[in-house]
């Protein structure tokens, strides 16, 4: 069975346990209350000396002892279903920690073949990149004084989005981000025409210090932005805490739903901060550790 399915009986078990407790609770109420009135009879019978009235009170308590008989029987099947139900529950615990864990160990597997991939990537990159030096400095001619070596540009944060989220949010948090310093990796500032889009990612990721994931219902509706994370992913085996997630227009139920494991990381909602203050968290962030 998969998690969902497992954990929608534990969610429906868990309202018919509660519902059955409550049942025995007020059962256990009536035979109490049955108690006491029998052990108020006995009292009276014990006192009394008119053989008329002593003949009433054996009746009454007979009647008291039969209606807790009664509920007595009805209490017993309700006992008996409560223990099957958290038998059942306790049982199904265990199957979904058992599924849980298989889940984990895939996506964990699934991250380290995307890295693998990327790894891979990198080093024909690296190879064709020796290539191309090499055939350079055979044929381009020596120019000792112009030289001038460039640095490798590397990147603050590395913006993962939904195409749809751009203009109520992305464009002008990346803008903002830009414009207080920060060196961001964002399609619109990165990408020009004749770009391979694949190629500019992968070096867009592996260049990045951190992965701002802007997560929304678009997000996890798109085949692109999830590859992106699952890249994320990949590179956090090798560095520590580099996704910064960004929940917009979404609530955790609805990230659990899609990826328990980014929903475990902590978050800023859009919803709780405006742009300037999300912008702030980030610089604090990334400066704290540049």
């Amino acid at each position: 069975m998969s998690i969902e399915t497992i954990s929608n009986q534990i969610v429906n078990l868990d309202r018919d346990i509660n519902n059955i407790e409550r049942e025995i609770k007020n059962l256990d109420t009536s035979i109490n209350k049955k108690y006491n009135e029998a052990a108020n009879i006995i009292q009276k019978i014990s006192k009394e000396k008119d053989l008329k009235r002593y003949t009433v009170f054996v009746k009454d308590l007979s009647k008291k002892n039969e209606e807790i008989n009664n509920l007595e029987k009805r209490k017993l099947p309700k006992v008996k279903s409560l223990a099957d139900k958290q038998k059942k529950k306790r049982e199904l615990l265990a199957s979904l920690s058992k599924e849980e864990k298989k889940e984990r160990e895939k996506a964990k597997n699934e991250q380290r073949a995307i890295l693998n991939i990327q790894q891979q990537i990198s080093r024909e990159v690296e190879d064709r990149h020796r290539l191309s030096l090499q055939i350079f400095d055979k044929f381009a001619p020596l120019d000792t004084e112009n030289t001038i070596d460039t640095p490798e540009k590397i990147y603050d944060v590395f913006i993962s989005h939904a195409s749809e989220d751009k203009n109520d949010f992305v464009r002008p948090f990346a803008t903002l981000l830009k414009e207080r310093g920060i060196e961001v990796w964002f399609d619109e500032f990165e990408l020009k025409i004749g770009d391979k889009l694949r190629r500019k990612i992968d070096e867009g990721l592996s260049k990045s210090r951190y992965g701002i994931v802007v997560l929304s219902n678009f997000f996890f509706s798109k085949e692109w932005p999830q590859k992106e994370l699952d890249g994320l992913f990949a590179i956090e085996d090798n560095k520590q805490d580099i996704i910064l997630p960004i929940w917009h227009k979404i609530s955790k139920n609805e990230i659990l739903k899609y990826s328990p494991s980014i929903a475990g990381i902590v978050a800023i909602n859009t919803s709780s901060f405006s742009i300037e203050e999300i912008v702030e968290k980030i610089i604090e962030k990334v400066k704290v550790y540049k």
